[in-house]
């Protein structure tokens, strides 16, 4: 059963992605033909420039799923992920390049309209590349955490065997001064030994490096704290500036198209209604 669940997956995951695909084509078509009521030709071009941008999109979708997996069950995400992801980036910035040469005399209207959806994808991929450096930022922290605490477990070990020992050889130097009294407490033996005089120095000198091992790790999880933050509150002011864009995206389509009470404008009214309360409910998690 296993077996048949983890061979369902990836299937049920690649009609997942084309519904998406479809939906997301014909969802931007709809409004888009609603707004600019292209010709033949026209919604041509605007279907196979929203092809292009749902495949795009497809893709990134693919890489930040990848990456959010490996961060939510605490492994490293996979390089291949990164360099999906870097690709659709580029890719997208290059086609929208291409719109803004292509369409720049039909209006600055016209290019925000065509172009929001690259922007929102480059805002997206730049979030799953930030939470891609946090994982990689993460794992290295681990990494040199776990050697700095092996190396400090290493010399407490060396600095117990060294107390161990001295304390044996003191328990040996009474033993061997006692018996070199006879009966009558003359001292018929060796003079004592005279004690070396840097015996504690190799002890010494291990505990301090034990203490700089200790301030040495703190100050490294106090600087992985603030890249952590730092990166955390980057996603977050990426996560709600795509929000915010999707919501002006809507209402910019809706000024275009006019208030008509129709199918349309319920269609805008329920997705900026539903990108307002996800900024509301974001920011309120946030604070």
């Amino acid at each position: 059963n296993k077996t048949q669940i983890h061979q369902d997956q990836p299937r049920r995951q690649r009609r997942m992605g084309r519904e998406r695909l479809a939906g997301y084509l014909l969802f931007k078509l709809l409004l888009v033909s609603s707004v600019i009521q292209p010709d033949t030709l026209d919604l041509l071009i605007l279907s196979s420039w929203y092809t292009l941008l749902s495949f795009l999109r497809s893709l990134g979708s693919m890489a930040g799923s990848s990456i959010n997996t490996a961060v939510q069950s605490g492994r490293s995400p996979q390089a291949g992920a990164l360099r999906l992801l870097l690709v659709v980036l580029l890719c997208d910035f290059s086609a929208a390049c291409v719109c803004l040469v292509l369409f720049r005399s039909a209006g600055w209207s016209m290019l925000v309209l065509l172009t929001c959806d690259c922007v929102l994808m480059g805002v997206d991929g730049t979030t799953h590349a930030a939470r891609y450096a946090g994982a990689w930022l993460e794992e290295g922290y681990r990494v040199r955490l776990a050697g700095l605490e092996e190396r400090q477990v290493e010399l407490l070990h060396v600095v117990r065997r060294s107390e161990r020992g001295v304390r044996s050889d003191g328990i040996g130097d009474d033993d061997e001064s006692g018996s070199n009294h006879d009966d009558g407490g003359r001292n018929v033996g060796r003079e004592p030994q005279a004690s070396v005089g840097g015996s504690d120095e190799g002890p010494d000198r291990m505990n301090e490096e034990i203490q700089q091992l200790d301030r040495e790790m703190e100050e490294f999880e106090a600087t992985h704290s603030r890249r952590m933050a730092m990166l955390d509150s980057i996603v977050f002011a990426l996560e709600l500036f795509a929000l915010v864009l999707t919501a002006c995206h809507f209402g910019h389509i809706w000024v275009l198209h006019g208030a008509s009470f129709g199918l349309v404008d319920a269609i805008l009214a329920l997705h900026i209604n539903s990108t307002v309360s996800t900024i509301f409910r974001t920011v309120s998690w946030r604070m």
